[in-house]
C-alpha cells in the first residue's frame, strides 16, 4: 500500500483540528431562546386534553394543576415508576391530582404511549426534563437523544390535528449536544422546535426528581428550556 504523501497527510491533519474546534465552539453554545416569555401551560388546563409523561414526584402536575384554578378532569399524569413504588411525596401528589378528577397512571413508557392511552389524542403533550441516567451511547448516539426521538413518534401518534409536544431541559451547551433535539425532531417528522425560557419559581411545590431514584438532573443548573414541537404536517 502506498504510503501517504506528507502534503496531504498535514491538509488532513489540518481538516481535522478545524473540525475539532468547529465542533468544540458548538458545543460551547447554548440553546438560543426564540421566545422571551415562558409557554403558557396553564392555558391548556380544564380547556383541553392534556397529557403530562414521566412525571417522577407528580409536583409539576400537582403545581400546575393548582396555579390554574381548574379541575383535572382533562389531565392524565403519569409516571415511569409503577404506583406501588411511588414515595410518598409522589402519593400525596397523586391523591391531590386525583380529587380534582385527573386521571394519574403509573408504569408508563414515553416510547409506547399507544398501549397505555390507546386512541385518546390530546392538544399538550408534556415531559419534563427525560433523562434516561445513562451515558453509555445507543446506536451510537446519546441515549438520551434516542429517549427523545423515540418519545417524539410515539407521542406525535396521540396528537389532536393542532396539537403540540413540549419538552423541558437544561439550557447548556451539554445538554443541548446530548439531546441534539433538533435532530429528533427532523428523524421523527416535526418542525424545528421553538424556545421558551422555563422559571421553576412560576411552579411552587415543584421539584424535580430523576426517574428511578430521588436525586435530581437540574441541580446546580440555573438556566431552563422549554421546546415546542409541531408536526409538519401542521405548515401543510
Amino acid at each position: 500500500m502506498a504510503a501517504q504523501h506528507p502534503y496531504t497527510e498535514h491538509l488532513d491533519i489540518r481538516h481535522s483540528l478545524a473540525w475539532f474546534r468547529l465542533k468544540q465552539a458548538l458545543l460551547r453554545l447554548k440553546r438560543a431562546l426564540d421566545v422571551k416569555e415562558p409557554f403558557d401551560f396553564v392555558t391548556y388546563v380544564g380547556k383541553a386534553p392534556i397529557l403530562l409523561i414521566g412525571e417522577g414526584n407528580l409536583s409539576f402536575s400537582a403545581s400546575l394543576l393548582r396555579r390554574s384554578g381548574h379541575s383535572g378532569r382533562q389531565i392524565i399524569a403519569t409516571t415511569f415508576e409503577p404506583e406501588t413504588t411511588w414515595t410518598r411525596p409522589t402519593v400525596d401528589n397523586a391523591r391531590h391530582l386525583r380529587r380534582q378528577g385527573a386521571l394519574v397512571r403509573g408504569a408508563v413508557d414515553a416510547t409506547r404511549l399507544k398501549e397505555h392511552v390507546r386512541g385518546k389524542t390530546f392538544e399538550l403533550i408534556v415531559f419534563q426534563f427525560p433523562n434516561v441516567g445513562s451515558r453509555v451511547p445507543r446506536y451510537g448516539r446519546n441515549p438520551n437523544h434516542i429517549l427523545v426521538r423515540h418519545f417524539l413518534r410515539s407521542a406525535g401518534q396521540h396528537l389532536e390535528e393542532t396539537g403540540q409536544i413540549v419538552i423541558t431541559t437544561v439550557n447548556s451547551s451539554y445538554y443541548d449536544g446530548a439531546f441534539d433535539m433538533d435532530g429528533a425532531a427532523e428523524a421523527s417528522g416535526f418542525e424545528k422546535p421553538v424556545a421558551h425560557p422555563f422559571h421553576f419559581p412560576e411552579y411552587p411545590g415543584y421539584a424535580h426528581v430523576n426517574t428511578l431514584n430521588d436525586e435530581s438532573a437540574v441541580d446546580g443548573e440555573t438556566e431552563f428550556v422549554t421546546l415546542v414541537f409541531k408536526p409538519k404536517r401542521h405548515y401543510k
